[in-house]
This record gives C-alpha cells, sequence and structure tokens, in this order.
C-alpha cells in the first residue's frame, strides 16, 4: 500500500502575498483615510473604559476606524455587512491591523457601549 500525502492547501492559497500592503493599490482611499484618522484624537468618541474582567478586547479605535470606514464606503452599513467585509476585503483586514475579523456581535457591543454618539454624528464632526 502506498503512502499518499494530502496536501492541505489550495493552489490559490499559494499565490496570496503575506503582505497586504502589495495588493492595495497607492490610490485607494484606505491610506488617506488612515492617515486622516491617525491625526484625530479619536479617544473623544469613545466611553471611558471601565477595568473588566475577561478576554482582551479589540482595540477600541481599530473598531472605531473599521465601522468609519464602512460607512465612508458604504453608507449605513448592516453589522453582518461589516463582518463579511472584514472577512473578505482586503482593506479592511489591513485596518484590522493582523487582528482577526470582528463578528458582528463584537461591533453591535461596541456601537451600543462604546461610543459617546452615533456613527451619523462622529463621521459628520469629523467631516466638519
Amino acid at each position: 500500500m502506498k503512502n499518499q500525502s494530502q496536501n492541505n492547501y489550495i493552489p490559490y492559497q499559494l499565490k496570496l502575498p503575506v503582505d497586504l500592503e502589495r495588493i492595495i493599490e497607492i490610490s485607494d482611499p484606505v491610506y488617506t483615510f488612515c492617515e486622516v484618522m491617525d491625526h484625530i484624537d479619536l479617544n473623544k468618541y469613545l466611553v471611558v473604559e471601565e477595568h473588566k474582567t475577561g478576554r482582551p478586547k479589540y482595540d477600541r479605535v481599530t473598531l472605531l476606524k473599521v465601522v468609519l470606514f464602512a460607512f465612508m464606503e458604504h453608507g449605513c452599513s448592516s453589522l453582518r455587512e461589516i463582518e463579511k467585509l472584514c472577512k473578505t476585503d482586503i482593506r479592511f483586514m489591513w485596518l484590522l491591523q493582523e487582528s482577526p475579523a470582528v463578528s458582528f456581535m463584537t461591533i453591535d457591543n461596541f456601537i451600543n457601549n462604546d461610543l459617546n454618539m452615533n456613527i451619523a454624528e462622529i463621521f459628520n464632526e469629523i467631516n466638519a
């Protein structure tokens, strides 16, 4: 009986570069968006964090960037659509800084519990 090795990959996986910046075009709006957001104090839109026990949270500023970028690119997105974008769109993967994709419940908890204002108000204030 021959020992057959089993391939645990598909050929497309070998073509995907590890560095996402190589795929994203230099003129993509995600770079400008991130540059602008890095010069704004986003912590003023976040509720003061209470220390709770449990597993570590996602970085709240990063989550705010993801939600605002989805709002900028797609208007009022559903939570499940944002979750799908975080799993499939390389620009959202780049914004997450190699963190795993967020679930819609994480985004919902973040919007309802960690923000001082709603997303539309934050977006309008930043654009002003």
